[in-house]
């Protein structure tokens, strides 16, 4: 009975994600963001601290790697230091996209946002228009720069390296990578951890960490 019970609760579960899978096909024919299938993983898989060695990017100053498995996309959240009275966490939201995780013809704003769970302070009221656009060798990017004080400043940035800018993680066709930095110093300094030469190799060593983004989703 209870092998029987545990057999109905796997195939319930692989028929949810199948379920997902398609609805996410068919927003998606409709050109809508949602994707059920990333958020019931969003919604269940915990961040765990892993090694800095791990960081998909590299993070010489960060102070915690967290990584989460989504199954169909491989997530980290590297938090980088805050000496600035501005409240909340400093860090690099990085992901390893699939074509199943993420439409990956074009780098939706709002659906970073949601990634991000929100925008983050002080970029809450922040809209697409207010966009800056950047380049450098691993391609463009986008940045917007608020001003904290007199010699404070924050940067919100979004970019997407995509395949031949630099080696992915296994499997994946694209490296979503978002930062919320604030300084006591230049805009420069806050882009500083999001440009080309950091983000060019992965790793605390600038090693490249490949992992498979397919493999079972874990806590």
């Amino acid at each position: 009975m209870v092998g029987a019970l545990a057999a109905l609760a796997v195939l319930a579960g692989c028929a949810q994600q199948s379920g997902d899978a398609a609805a996410g096909g068919i927003y998606r024919f409709f050109n809508s963001d949602r994707n059920p299938e990333m958020e019931t993983l969003e919604s269940t898989v915990q961040f765990a601290v892993v090694d800095p060695s791990r960081a998909m990017v590299n993070a010489p100053q960060a102070l915690v790697v967290l990584e989460r498995n989504l199954g169909v996309a491989v997530e980290q959240r590297i938090v980088l230091p805050n000496n600035t009275a501005v409240r909340g966490d400093n860090v690099l939201l990085v992901r390893a996209q699939t074509q199943r995780s993420a439409e990956l013809t074009r780098l939706d704003f709002d659906e970073i946002a949601t990634r991000f769970g929100g925008l983050p302070t002080p970029f809450e009221r922040l809209t697409e228009s207010s966009l800056r656009s950047g380049s450098d060798s691993l391609g463009s990017y986008v940045y917007a720069t608020e001003s904290a004080g007199p010699s404070t400043v924050c940067v919100l940035v979004l970019r997407r390296i995509g395949v031949g800018a630099r080696p992915l993680p296994s499997g994946t066709q694209a490296l979503d990578v978002v930062m919320r930095n604030c300084v006591n110093g230049s805009v420069d300094e806050a882009l500083s951890p999001m440009s080309d030469r950091a983000l060019a190799v992965g790793g605390a060593q600038g090693t490249i960490y490949t992992l498979s983004p397919h493999a079972a989703p874990r806590s």
